[in-house]
């Protein structure tokens, strides 16, 4: 019995033992748990605290942005021009390559007093050439009828080749000009006014004519008097064909164009006549091509309205005349008529720079866009200009 007692109290010792150890053990775990619970958040936080200062990511800083531009134009267009040049200094560049008189660029004056008296007397009879009839030439008699018939939509060719056959060298004129190889004639030659005007057409006919009637009136004498005329007709002939051209293009009076060209080698040539007067009353004083080239550029466009309007001619003439002087170089020109012209003269000056080997084809074309924005028109305008007769 008592040995009962015994066991039973051993195994109730034994039992306290076993749950006091497990419970010692169950505390222990949860110590540790707990442990590990507060050392895993610090540990975080201090591999936060390396990585960054910030709990949340930090977006990089943008790239600094330029600021907005113009597009940069591709460096062909950056040479071009986007308005014409004025005319004075291109006048001059083409008269010293014209003339091989490097000095008439600058447009400089001589200093010699006596070439500064044969300037001013010049000047002074050009300003009242309107009073002096004497200087100025008589119209061709047949320049209002050719005008009115050539412009007139139901003119025939019989009635043109009538007005023209009152004149034997206008008549000799035109007639050659058909036969050239210009036209070039099928079936034989051409023997009669009226085939010759039906052949080479109105337009033909407007050219020929205008140039034609102011061939005489344009004559100068030759000698030492006859390079600087020669040039100066040379060029009003290629300022007339450009501003007919430019004319034709937007269904103007083509023949206005042609008559304006030509007025103002008319007025060139008035000029020099007064001068060549003026020299010959100073038989000391030698020629000098500096103060010619002066008076040309500053007195052309007056004396060539002046002519127009003794000659009766349209007052549209007139007024793209006057639209040409220098004081209206840069100025923006108000008729189409004086845009014309001054067209014309724009493209004569290059093309006779060109003819002298002082301007490329592809700047000149350049240039005559800033005015006649059809570059096949130009192309075929300045392979006219620059060849050897624009007749």
């Amino acid at each position: 019995m008592m040995l009962v007692t015994v066991l039973l109290l051993a195994a109730g010792l034994l039992g306290a033992v076993v749950l006091a150890g497990g419970l010692w053990w169950l505390l222990a775990r949860r110590r540790d748990a707990k442990a590990d619970d507060i050392a895993t958040p610090s540990a975080s936080n201090a591999s936060t605290a390396h990585a960054s200062p910030s709990p949340s990511p930090i977006a990089p800083a943008p790239s600094p942005v330029a600021p907005l531009q113009q597009p940069v134009p591709p460096p062909a267009a950056q040479t071009l021009q986007i308005e014409p040049p004025p005319m004075r200094p291109l006048l001059r560049r083409m008269y010293a390559a014209v003339m091989a008189t490097p000095s008439l660029a600058e447009g400089t004056l001589p200093t010699d007093p006596a070439q500064a008296e044969v300037l001013a007397a010049v000047a002074a009879a050009l300003e009242q050439v309107d009073l002096r009839p004497q200087l100025l030439p008589r119209r061709p008699h047949l320049l209002p009828q050719l005008m009115r018939a050539v412009n007139d939509p139901d003119a025939s060719g019989r009635g043109i080749a009538a007005i023209i056959a009152q004149d034997p060298a206008l008549a000799a004129n035109l007639l050659r000009i058909a036969n050239s190889a210009l036209y070039r004639p099928q079936g034989g030659p051409l023997e009669s006014l009226e085939r010759a005007v039906v052949h080479i057409g109105t337009e033909g006919v407007r050219q020929i004519v205008a140039a034609a009637v102011m061939q005489p009136v344009l004559s100068l004498d030759g000698g030492l008097y006859s390079r600087l005329p020669a040039a100066v007709w040379d060029y009003a002939l290629r300022t007339a064909t450009a501003a007919a051209a430019y004319l034709r293009e937007r269904g103007g009076d083509t023949l206005s164009g042609q008559l304006a060209g030509l007025l103002q080698g008319l007025g060139a040539i008035v000029i020099l006549r007064v001068l060549r007067d003026t020299y010959a009353e100073r038989r000391g004083v030698p020629y000098n091509l500096e103060v010619a080239a002066a008076l040309v550029e500053r007195h052309t466009a007056a004396v060539a309205k002046t002519i127009a309007t003794a000659w009766d001619l349209p007052p549209q003439l007139g007024t793209a005349l006057d639209e040409q002087r220098p004081e209206h170089d840069t100025s923006l020109l108000a008729t189409p008529l004086g845009l014309a012209l001054r067209y014309g003269r724009l493209a004569a000056a290059l093309a006779m720079l060109a003819r002298h080997g002082a301007e490329h084809e592809d700047h000149a074309l350049g240039i005559l866009a800033t005015l006649q924005p059809d570059s096949d028109a130009n192309a075929a305008l300045w392979q006219r200009l620059v060849a050897a007769s624009v007749e």
